[in-house]
C-alpha cells in the first residue's frame, strides 16, 4: 500500500491516526453545541486548561523514559507559534459553528483548504513528490470544497 500509510497500514499507524480522527470528530460535533449564550473566550480557555493536564497526564506515555526538566529544555520556540495556531483553529471553527456552518462539512471544508495551502509548501519546502495523483487529488479536492460550500 502506498500514500499516506506508506509501506503498509500497521497499528503503528492506524492508531494515532484514528485517535486524531476521533478526537476531532468529537471536538467539531462538542464546538458546534456549545450554547450561543456561553462566552466563547472562557469556554476556550476551560477547555485548554483541560487539555493542558490532559497533555500532562499523558507525558508519561509519550516520554517515558525522559525527566521532566530535561524534556522542557529541549522545547523549541516554535511551541509557542503552535500554541497560537491552535487557538487560532478553535476560535475559528468556533466562530464558523456560530456563524452557521454545518456541522458536516465545516471540518472537511476546512481540511481541504489546508491540504490545498500545504500541498506546494510540501512541494517547495520540504521536498515532498509532486505526482500526478496528488495534483489530481488536489483538483477532486477544490471540486469537492466548491460542492461543499456552494448554496444548495
Amino acid at each position: 500500500m502506498s500514500g499516506a500509510f506508506g509501506d503498509g497500514l500497521t497499528a503503528a499507524k492506524l492508531l494515532p491516526f484514528l485517535l486524531a480522527v476521533g478526537g476531532l470528530a468529537s471536538l467539531h460535533l462538542l464546538l458546534k453545541i456549545v450554547p450561543a449564550g456561553a462566552n466563547s473566550g472562557a469556554t476556550l480557555v476551560v477547555a485548554y486548561l483541560v487539555a493542558s493536564l490532559a497533555c500532562l497526564a499523558a507525558y508519561p506515555l509519550l516520554t517515558p523514559s525522559t525527566p521532566f526538566d530535561v524534556a522542557f529544555a529541549t522545547v523549541p520556540w516554535h511551541a509557542l507559534a503552535m500554541g497560537v495556531a491552535i487557538a487560532c483553529c478553535e476560535i475559528g471553527v468556533l466562530l464558523a459553528y456560530r456563524a452557521g456552518w454545518p456541522v458536516g462539512s465545516t471540518g472537511v471544508s476546512i481540511s481541504a483548504a489546508m491540504t490545498i495551502i500545504l500541498l506546494p509548501v510540501g512541494v517547495i519546502v520540504f521536498g515532498e513528490a509532486l505526482t500526478f495523483a496528488r495534483i489530481a487529488g488536489v483538483l477532486m479536492t477544490l471540486g469537492g470544497l466548491y460542492l461543499l460550500t456552494m448554496r444548495s
